[in-house]
């Protein structure tokens, strides 16, 4: 059974209902340290955001966003005032033009006023004491049901080759064929940064799982890192001879994996691009995923198998675990939460789920008709969702085999699929140079 949402901690949780621009310089650097460290508040920050995102768009008069608190509170308690003295009680009526001009008495004014702050502060406070009910009802409402399309971001002039989802949950990543890499916001489809490089074919594209830095792999045998705060390039990787296909960011964000057409695999300080290993393949490196404690790492090459390794203890030339059930290339791994199993999407129009350790096959999926080109597990554990050439996203319950979604919106083959990190959204992206953003079930 799915456990109830966490509510946000006590102590930040009206900072994190307040817009950026209504916080102080340093709460708003406050914030943001915390929420680095925090997921649950940065699942509820980017709850809020998109509460606010949705409610922004409305047509007038439908809906206004929830009043500021201290604002809200300060009109109630003056209104009531209003209300409860009689008129001009203990003051001088100022020979204003204002109130010069007819107007009805204040005894019969509607009091419809008072009442609809009430109703409003009770919302707020709901949200921020109870961990945001109502924005629950909000996005699971008709308006947001799963597999309604949110935002469609369409920045792009080529096929998108990667996409990668903030840790905060407020922006997302794209890479495309002609090597640029844009990151922009999840709520709204509002570029924020734009990386341009002469690099060639962007391949990949990761956030490290701190925030800090996002890396991706291009066509001229590099791989490249930047610091998402300011922009600016930390290094370039450039032990590679051929095309680099993959990449992977370890949990702690201290390592960075690549594998490319060398048929090899570096792994190195992910902060200087120093103290590389590498591990030998046989075939071109497609696709790498680290376990969720990260001691392993899952490669799938070309020559459809899946290797194994645990990089603190194998020799980097023979991995623990050699996975052969496919019968082409692989396309994209993802390693269940808890670590006990992968799935691993392949050419053969397969995703196969199986145990990490053993390698035994626990289920094969075969909903889609072409190759499968993307897949990911869900945080909590409960779906998988996997893209490919039929341009359908399928999700499924990854231990029965039940279909709880197929997503057809997009016009040719989908080459992407990330979930979000409080699992809310998926975000899906291809050859129809597109990334959009819609409800999981």
């Amino acid at each position: 059974m799915k456990q109830p949402p966490r509510p946000p901690c006590p102590s930040w949780a009206e900072k994190l209902a307040l817009r950026p621009e209504d916080l102080s310089p340093a709460d708003r650097e406050a914030l943001q340290a915390h929420l680095e460290h925090c997921p649950v508040c940065a699942a509820a920050r980017a709850d809020y955001e998109l509460l606010d995102a949705r409610l922004r768009a409305l047509p007038d008069p439908v809906l206004k966003p929830v009043p500021r608190l201290a604002a809200l509170m300060s009109k109630f308690a003056s209104e009531e005032e209003e209300h409860s003295a009689p008129p001009f009680a203990g003051r001088t009526r100022p020979a204003s033009s204002l109130y010069a001009r007819p107007r009805p008495a204040r005894w019969s004014r509607s009091r419809q006023p008072v009442w609809t702050a009430v109703v409003a502060l009770v919302a707020a406070c709901l949200m921020l004491v109870m961990g945001l009910p109502l924005m629950h009802l909000l996005t699971e409402s008709g308006a947001s049901s799963p597999g309604t399309l949110l935002v469609t971001y369409r920045g792009h002039s080529s096929a998108i080759s990667s996409l990668t989802w903030s840790p905060d949950g407020g922006s997302l990543a794209s890479s495309d064929l002609k090597g640029t890499i844009e990151v922009w916001s999840a709520l709204t489809g509002t570029l924020r940064y734009r990386y341009e490089t002469s690099a060639g074919i962007a391949y990949a594209v990761a956030w490290s799982p701190n925030g800090r830095y996002l890396a991706a792999a291009f066509e001229n045998h590099t791989v490249e890192v930047w610091n998402t705060e300011t922009g600016q390039r930390l290094y370039r990787f450039t032990r590679h001879t051929d095309i680099v296909y993959a990449l992977a960011w370890s949990p702690d964000s201290r390592r960075l994996a690549s594998g490319g057409g060398d048929n090899r695999i570096w792994v190195w300080d992910a902060t200087t691009g120093a103290n590389a290993v590498v591990y030998n393949g046989i075939f071109p490196v497609t696709t790498l995923a680290w376990s969720p404690d990260g001691n392993y790492l899952a490669a799938g090459d070309a020559g459809d198998i899946v290797r194994i390794w645990n990089v603190h203890t194998s020799n980097p030339e023979t991995p623990l675990l050699s996975y052969t059930a496919h019968s082409d290339a692989i396309t994209s791994l993802s390693w269940s939460p808890d670590g006990r199993y992968i799935a691993s999407a392949s050419k053969d129009g397969t995703v196969r789920v199986w145990n990490a350790k053993n390698g035994s096959t626990l289920r094969v999926y075969t909903g889609h008709h072409g190759s499968v080109d993307a897949v990911a597990w869900s945080h909590d554990e409960r779906f998988i969702a996997s893209a490919g050439a039929d341009a359908t996203v399928q999700v499924w319950n990854p231990f029965n085999g039940e279909v709880a979604l197929i997503y057809r919106q997009h016009s040719d083959e989908v080459t992407a699929v990330a979930w979000s990190p409080n699992d809310h959204y998926l975000a899906s992206a291809g050859w129809d140079h597109t990334v959009q953003v819609w409800r999981a079930p």
